[in-house]
Parts: structure tokens; sequence; C-alpha cells
């Protein structure tokens, strides 16, 4: 229905991915990874012997156990991580799910002594133990104990000797998440963070090893985007000669990995690392992926992610040039990014005379629900070109994943592609959302939207 057409003849607003971005930032996380001898467990994807992946909702979850099950059918052995603290409600759910594709395949996280009660659920659903990560706060204070607290020393003591623990469950490891780094804005900001995180866990272990004489390898799960993806300064290299503060962060960094990763399995995970978006641009955590130069900075060049976006009035004599496109909070989200003011950025995609290559000089400077009012860019100090009725638009998002969660599908395009089909979509990606989503028939691009539904999957 929608493949072999153009972007410039479909509805709008439309999420639309180009799949050449989203190759390459994936190959060099894996690369790095792979350099540095260290796990990885991104949202989506797997290496060649063992899919460990982290979902954040269990309908995700539910609509990856087809994957799964194929994975396993090759020989790959599976793990799912659902990285919200264990609700008690899930736990059946959880437990269907893991039935479903044995022993060792759902892992679960916990900073409360209240959450180990429920795993009796799960295990009266499966007939196997549940995996356990215990969530570690490494200083974004959202989720997790603080290795030195009181509370986290009582957590271990009832690892250890609780009944409804060991009866039940298998602690795999330690898990941190450092979505306080979005808030730097250099590579030594990231990989200082990452450093952090790195030692909060190897101290977390460290405890629990003295007070259990547990001396299993358990793994080390850290990340975020800005930090897991930090690591590709190492393995690359610069452009640039570097500082000797820069030089002496990567090595330090290096050793801290290395220490790490022989004590324990130091895993690093990511989501938005394929898509990227203006948040992880302004972050400047990671060299870009673009082109073939080395130790370029990332810039918006590596975001695969853009909203389509039809211009539907425009306004020459308010008190400075505006536009408006029919694609508001619902179709780009609703989250500030800290490099400027406005809530996405108009490419120069079909738009000439452009100010600044690869920035039409236009920014969403207004939101609201199903309206984004088009302003000049708070950063380009020149006069945006004019924009018509009816004319399509891309925009970059403050933050990929909340643009996406408000649409069905991906429209997929490939930049990679002889110029003259770079606007043609190659192929429909189906969007899992919600909390309770059916999971879809995958045999062929979707259809217009129908009334939702929760699960009926238990």
């Amino acid at each position: 229905m929608l493949v072999g057409k153009s972007l410039s003849d479909v509805p709008t607003p439309a999420a639309v991915l180009d799949r050449s971005i989203i190759e390459r930032n994936c190959q060099q996380m894996l690369e790095a990874c792979r350099l540095l001898q260290v796990a990885f467990r991104p949202h989506v994807g797997a290496d060649s012997k063992a899919v460990n992946l982290v979902v954040s909702t269990v309908s995700e979850a539910e609509n990856l156990l087809d994957y799964l099950n194929l994975c396993k059918s090759q020989g790959r052995s599976t793990n799912v991580l659902y990285a919200v603290p264990f609700p008690p409600s899930q736990a059946a759910r959880l437990g269907r799910l893991a039935r479903e594709l044995g022993p060792g395949s759902v892992s679960v996280l916990i900073d409360n002594p209240a959450q180990i009660q429920s795993f009796q659920v799960f295990t009266e659903v499966t007939g196997f133990n549940v995996g356990v990560f215990v969530k570690v706060d490494t200083g974004y204070h959202r989720a997790g104990l603080a290795p030195e607290s009181l509370e986290f020393k009582r957590l271990m003591a009832l690892i250890r000797e609780s009944s409804d623990f060991q009866g039940h469950a298998e602690l795999q490891g330690f898990y941190s998440h450092a979505s306080h780094s979005y808030g730097g804005d250099s590579a030594i900001v990231a990989m200082n963070i990452l450093q952090e995180e790195i030692r909060g866990l190897v101290k977390a272990a460290d405890i629990y090893r003295d007070m259990s004489n547990d001396t299993r390898r358990l793994t080390l799960s850290v990340g975020a985007t800005p930090t897991a993806t930090s690591v590709q300064n190492i393995t690359k290299e610069p452009a640039v000669s570097l500082s000797a503060e820069e030089i002496a962060m990567m090595e330090s960094l290096k050793q801290n990995i290395q220490h790490a990763n022989t004590e324990y399995i130091l895993e690093l995970h990511a989501g938005v690392y394929p898509f990227l978006d203006l948040q992880q641009v302004a972050t400047q955590a990671s060299p870009s992926a673009a082109g073939m130069a080395t130790g370029l900075k990332l810039s918006v060049d590596d975001i695969a992610l853009t909203v389509l976006a039809e211009v539907v009035s425009v306004y020459k004599e308010r008190q400075g040039p505006e536009s408006l496109v029919a694609a508001g909070t619902l179709a780009l989200g609703r989250e500030p990014c800290k490099s400027y003011s406005g809530w996405g950025v108009v490419s120069d995609w079909g738009i000439s005379s452009t100010p600044d290559m690869g920035h039409s000089g236009w920014q969403v400077g207004r939101i609201s629900q199903e309206h984004g009012v088009l302003t000049e860019s708070s950063n380009s100090g020149k006069h945006a070109p004019d924009l018509s009725v009816g004319q399509k638009v891309r925009i970059w998002p403050n933050h990929a994943c909340i643009a996406g969660a408000g649409h069905g599908w991906f429209l997929v395009v490939d930049s990679s592609l002889p110029e003259n089909r770079r606007n043609e979509i190659v192929d429909v990606w189906p969007r899992w959302r919600g909390c309770y989503e059916m999971r879809r028939d995958r045999s062929g691009p979707p259809g217009p939207p129908g009334p939702s539904a929760p699960s009926l999957a238990g």
C-alpha cells in the first residue's frame, strides 16, 4: 500500500526512518563493543550467539516472542530484561511469556524487598526461577539503591537469606541507567558518567560478594545512549588532536572497563542509539558515524528519524515570519532540548536556498496538540526561506522515543540509494506501542489504524 510511493505522496504527519543511517549507527556501536570485548544489550538487536534485549513495557516483550522463538530455533540463547522495577501485577503475565520461551529467558529488576514476594507467582506459572538484576542508583535518582546505603545492604542480605528469593529467583547481576548523561555537552562528560556507573556497580557487586561468598562473574549492565556510545571515542581514530584531559579520560575509562570485565561481565545497554535525535546530538557524547572520515562530531546527519509534516498556513506579517504545520505534540513529542529553545528543527529536505547546510532555518517554535508553529531558528541568525501551503517538510525531533510513540508505523527510506530513489518508501515497520497491545499480524504493511484493545494474551 505504501512501499514504492514517494514521501511527497503519503498522508502526514508520518514518522520516517532512514535505514542507511540506522545501519551505520548500529555498526559503530557493535564494533566498539567488539573491540573492547564487552557485552551489549540493546533495546532491539542481537549478536550472532546471544540475543539479550531490554524492553520498557511487557507489551514490547510479548511482541518480540516470534522473533525470540526464531532465535531459539537457530540455537541462540535469549533473554529479555524488563527494565522497570518489578510490578507485582505483572508477575503472572511475565511468567506466561517466560513459559513460552523457557528457563533463563526473562529477567526483572528489583530495588525493594516487597518486590521479591511476587516471585512465587512467576514460578507457579513457569515451573522455573526468574532472573533478577538489582537496580543501582549511580546518580540519576529515578530508581535504584545507592550501594553505600543501608537499604542496599538489607536487600543484599534478603537475597542471600530469604526463601522467597532463593526458592524462586536467581541473581544475575546489577543494573544502572544514567539518563542524567543527557545533560552533558561533551564526550568527556559522558565518559566520566560512564566511569561513575562502572565504579558504582563494581562497588555494589563487591558488597554482595563479600556478604554472600558468591564468586560468580555476575553481569554489570551500565548505559544510556550517551554513556554507552561514549566508548566509541576510545575505539575510533580521532580526526583532530586530543587534549591531555581527553587522552587521560579515555585511558582511565579503558582501564576501568578492563578491570570490571575481569572481575565481572561488563555489559553496555542503550536504547535510542540507532535513531539518535537532537537531544543526543546536543550531548556530543560520541563521534559521528556519517561518511568515511573518522572523528567527526555528532551532527544532524546522524539522526535517522524525522517527522514528515505538511505546511497548512503561512503568516508573513507577524512579528517574525511564521508558518503552521499540522503536526503538534502528538506527532513530535514535547520534550525540550538544551541546545536551542524549540520543539523540533526543520531539515533542508525539499527546501531550496537554505541558509545553513542541513538546516532550513526553521524550527518548531511553539507547539500544541495538533499544531506546530514554525519560527525562524534561534541559532541560525539568518532569514529562513519562504514556505508555501501544501509543502511538506521533515522535522528532526528533540526526543526520538517520545516522537515515535505517537505513530503507528515507520515509513522507511534509504539515503544510500541513488539520488532519484532516496524519497522512495522501501519498507514499512509497524510500531509496538501501548501497554496492553495485542501482537500485530506482520504479514504485510499496515492499513489504517483501528480501535485499540487490551491484550488478551493471558
